[in-house]
């Protein structure tokens, strides 16, 4: 540029940046006051539907006008707590979820090792209470509950109402609170009594709409198209909530069509903002990717935020390689017969196909293996989920005798044996040379590879993310029921399908199902393994964790048989009709008080079985399928070792 120019060039700046201010100041100040306002209201509004309907379970008795009030009020609370849920949530998601909406379960406590349990409350143990059979018998609880809800809410109202409000916050607590409506509220989760699901979504989408109005006029003088699609989508969505039933609800459409697009778009306004994003102002791990524009897109979760590790790094690629090459290699294990992928064979969607997997010793280990497909997105591992580290997960394979039955310093010694290995090694950590091959780069680079096998590409997201049509009408009907009836998604969470809540993915579930030993549906004895509640970790050994597993993602499972933690189903048909009977308690097994499966039959058709299968089996998506290498390094002073099998035997 030459320099005449210079002085015009600052000017014109200094024009912009004066316009830029008063657009700023003028536009987005007055859109902050507006959800300011609507945010506080809604505080208020809450606060007096508490109260009412404390004095409505107060007055409860054996007359029907009473319980209908007690029912009325109940709902009119939960509506007036959606109106303000987008930023409650956000801001003491926390404290929302253990006082006022946390699910109807006992807990630990998870920041200690002691055994402290949270005892369920809020409105959803109220929902279950309100809309019992008798709720009359349940007054003592109820009046104590809604006294509790009303003593907690006034300490977070407190908070709630001394937030330093930012623009960022209201966008980012949009977009979650749509995840959240898919995910938890028109699924069920949220109104386990009531059934209330759809009123309670079209109020939580017209809270947000509002939001999302007062910064229109921020927006529409750089793009009014994108203001009037983005209204056009939430008048829509609403309507199309307030015409459905919650039996019947085409929740397919409704996330194609609706959800989903609002994420992208409201990501899109926020940008033509200039407001900052989580990310220049975080610079820590977030389970959430901001900048994904589907919530079905392969980039909706971040898998660094899950194993901690640094995958930005230079050599990352090289770390990956390298993990994928001692995931295939025997010579992990003692006898240098046995490798990761023994058990987790690539072509079986990283299963084996066995029951329980084959033990070093010709006999079974305890479980069944899961797949490791896209089982980075959670923050516990293994069935009984003692495990938070997915590098640390490397360990218990490494010393378990009937597995690789060895240690790290003999497994590090054998590796420095082969000059392939050490150079690779030594390539990958080449920033910490004198660490370069040890305990630690070991699991590092297995978790590196395991971390890298995600992807969410099967027919299923593309559909929704409309790349492709070519989706059953039987898979269609099966999304529908296993979000809706049938009440799969309020376990197996969208869009990962597995236990990781949203709309943070911060947290795995576990649920007690009553699995059987045999597929016998006469003779039905519980499945002796204890699961969660042995898992040696103190907090975890309480009575609620009895028979609780890990809930695994069913992208793939189509690829996976047999199912269960043992084995025991050998057929996606077999796996539905259980679920349909109630579970191990609906099929007449007794002592299973802490059953999270409803155990009451869901009165699926065989039709509507079949719908959920094909669902199911379109969640299929293996793209690493033939990924095991051709060969593996040598070992130029132990030529016996050279003849080991790629991928191990079994």
């Amino acid at each position: 540029m030459s320099k005449k120019y210079i002085p015009i060039y600052l000017i014109a700046l200094f024009v912009i940046g004066i316009n830029s201010l008063n657009f700023t100041n003028n536009k987005a100040g007055v859109a902050l006051q507006v959800v300011k306002k609507q945010f506080q209201t809604g505080i208020h509004n809450f606060e007096n539907t508490v109260n009412q309907f404390q004095e409505a379970a107060k007055s409860l008795d054996n007359s029907e006008a009473s319980l209908k009030k007690l029912q009325e009020t109940h709902i009119a609370n939960r509506l007036a707590f959606k109106e303000l849920e987008f930023l409650a949530e956000y801001y003491n998601g926390a404290a929302v979820t253990k006082h006022l909406n946390g699910a109807p379960l006992p807990k630990p406590e998870p920041a200690v090792a002691e055994k402290l349990i949270i005892e369920p409350t809020g409105l959803q143990v109220l929902d279950e209470l309100v809309f019992s059979d008798d709720p009359l018998v349940e007054k003592k609880e109820i009046v104590r509950l809604a006294k509790k809800l009303s003593g907690e809410y006034q300490s977070i109202k407190k908070y709630l109402l001394g937030l330093n409000m930012t623009h960022r916050h209201i966008f980012e607590a949009v977009r979650q609170e749509l995840v959240r409506v898919f995910t938890l509220g028109v699924t069920g989760f949220d109104t386990p009594g009531s059934a209330n699901a759809i009123p309670e979504a079209v109020k939580a989408m017209e809270s947000i709409s509002e939001a999302m109005s007062a910064y229109y006029p921020l927006i529409s003088d750089q793009d009014k198209i994108l203001v009037d699609e983005c209204a056009e989508l939430f008048k829509n969505a609403i309507t199309f909530l307030k015409n459905g039933e919650f039996e019947t609800f085409d929740r397919l459409t409704f996330v194609k069509e609706y959800i989903d697009p609002l994420y992208g778009i409201i990501y899109k306004m926020h940008r033509k903002t200039g407001i900052e994003t989580v990310d220049e102002v975080n610079s820590l791990p977030m389970a959430l990717n901001y900048h994904a524009t589907s919530i079905f897109s392969n980039d909706f979760l971040n898998d660094d935020y899950y194993v901690n590790l640094d995958l930005s790094h230079p050599a990352q690629k090289k770390r990956i390689e390298l993990g994928k090459l001692l995931f295939f290699d025997p010579i992990l294990s003692s006898d240098n017969q046995r490798s990761c992928a023994s058990c987790h064979q690539p072509e079986k969607a990283f299963t084996d196909g066995e029951r329980k997997s084959v033990s070093k010793d010709g006999r079974t280990v305890l479980r069944n293996a899961p797949t490791v497909l896209n089982s980075v997105f959670a923050d516990k591992y293994f069935y009984d989920l003692r495990q938070t580290d997915l590098e640390k997960q490397t360990k218990h394979v490494v010393f378990d005798s009937r597995e690789f039955d060895t240690n790290f310093t003999e497994l590090v010694k054998k590796l420095k044996e082969s000059k392939e290995y050490t150079t690779l090694f030594a390539n990958a950590y080449s920033d910490y040379p004198q660490y370069s091959l040890t305990a630690s780069t070991i699991t590092n680079v297995l978790a590196s590879y395991v971390a890298s096998l995600y992807s969410f590409n099967s027919p299923v997201d593309k559909y929704i993310r409309g790349e492709s049509n070519e989706l059953s009408e039987s898979a269609k009907n099966g999304f529908n029921i296993f979000m809706g009836k049938a009440a799969c998604g309020t376990c197996h969470f969208a869009p990962t399908f597995n236990g990781s809540v949203p709309p943070l993915y911060t947290e795995s579930e576990s649920e007690v199902l009553g699995v059987p030993t045999t597929n016998d549906t006469v003779n039905v004895m519980l499945d002796p393994d204890l699961g969660r509640r042995a898992n040696n970790l103190r907090r975890d050994d309480v009575d609620f964790y009895e028979y609780s597993f890990k809930t695994v993602t069913v992208r793939n499972v189509a690829l996976t048989a047999p199912y269960m933690h043992n084995g025991v189903y050998n057929t996606l048909e077999e796996v539905v009709d259980f679920y349909n009977r109630g579970g191990g308690a609906g099929m007449g097994i007794e002592g299973l008080d802490h059953q999270t499966l409803p155990f009451d039959n869901l009165s699926l058709t065989k039709k509507e079985q079949a719908d959920v299968v094909a669902f199911m089996e379109a969640l299929t998506d293996n793209p690493f399928h033939d990924h095991a290498p051709e060969t593996l390094p040598k070992f130029d002073g132990q030529p016996e070792w050279n003849k080991r099998k790629v991928g191990g035997i079994y």
